[in-house]
C-alpha cells in the first residue's frame, strides 16, 4: 500500500516534491485570487510518544502478517532504558511506548504511524465534513502533504473546516499517541480578511505565519517557474558538493 502523500523512504518520491506541489498550490492561489489555509503542524517529541497498541493496529490495517507485527512487537519490547543520576545509571526499567532514537527501522515505524492522520483527513473529507483545496482545470483537491514528520494540512478558509482540523489533530493526539505541539504550529491564510484569520489561529490555538514561510528548509512563495526560486537549492548543493 503506497501511502499518497507521504513522501518519504519511497521510490522516485523525494523532498522537493513536497516542495513543489505546495508552491504550486500557492501560486494558482495567488494567481486565481481565490482562498485558502494552510496548516504546517508541529509534532512534539514524535519519537517518545508513539503508542504501540496502534501502531500494531496499523501495521495489521496496512496488511502486515501476524508474524511481521508479532517480530515488531517483540523489537520494541527489548528495549530498557536507563537514567542517569548524578551522573551514574539508575535501575533500568521497561518502556510501554515510544520508538528508539537511533534505530533503524524506526523511521518507518513513525510513518506508518503518521499514515494514520493521513487515513483521519481523508476519511473527514469522504464523509463531506472537511474539504481541501481543488487546484488545476480538473479540480484536482489537495489536503495534505506529508515528509516525515513534517505535515501540511491544507483546506478552504471556513470555519467548519478549521474546527474538523483542530478536531483531527486531538483525536490523532489521543488515539495514535503523537503530541501535536499547537503552539509551535503555523496557520497561513489566503483571501480572508485579518479579522477571519485571527479567529481561525484562535480555534487552532497557533500563531499566524505570512508568505513565504519555510517547509523543508526551503521558501513556500510559489512560482518556482522562476530561476531565483531555486537559488536555495543550488546553495544547498554547491555547499555539499564543496566539502
Amino acid at each position: 500500500m503506497t501511502p499518497r502523500n507521504q513522501l518519504f523512504f519511497l521510490s522516485q518520491r523525494g523532498l522537493l516534491d513536497s516542495v513543489l506541489v505546495a508552491n504550486e498550490l500557492v501560486d494558482e492561489l495567488k494567481r486565481k485570487k481565490k482562498s485558502g489555509v494552510i496548516i504546517k503542524i508541529d509534532f512534539e517529541k514524535v519519537y517518545d510518544s508513539v503508542s504501540w497498541e496502534f501502531l500494531f493496529y496499523m501495521l495489521a490495517r496496512m496488511g502486515f502478517c501476524g508474524k511481521w507485527v508479532h517480530w515488531i512487537k517483540k523489537c520494541l519490547e527489548s528495549s530498557s532504558i536507563s537514567i542517569l543520576v548524578n551522573g551514574s545509571p539508575y535501575k533500568e526499567f521497561k518502556p510501554t511506548r515510544g520508538l528508539r532514537q537511533g534505530d533503524l527501522i524506526a523511521p518507518f515505524l513513525f510513518l506508518i504511524m503518521a499514515k494514520g492522520l493521513s487515513g483521519l483527513v481523508n476519511q473527514a473529507a469522504r464523509k463531506e465534513l472537511f474539504s481541501g483545496l481543488k487546484v488545476d482545470a480538473k479540480n484536482v483537491e489537495v489536503k495534505i502533504l506529508q515528509f516525515a514528520d513534517d505535515t501540511l494540512i491544507m483546506c478552504e478558509s471556513n470555519i467548519q473546516n478549521t474546527r474538523v482540523v483542530k478536531a483531527l489533530l486531538r483525536l490523532f493526539e489521543i488515539f495514535f499517541g503523537l503530541k501535536i505541539n499547537f503552539f509551535k504550529s503555523k496557520i497561513s491564510v489566503f483571501g480572508v480578511d485579518r479579522n477571519v484569520l485571527d479567529m481561525f489561529s484562535e480555534i487552532l490555538n497557533c500563531s499566524i505565519v505570512n508568505i513565504p514561510f519555510v517547509y523543508l528548509g526551503l521558501s513556500i512563495r510559489g512560482n518556482s517557474s522562476k530561476a531565483s526560486f531555486w537559488d536555495p537549492v543550488i546553495t544547498k548543493v554547491v555547499k555539499r558538493l564543496s566539502t
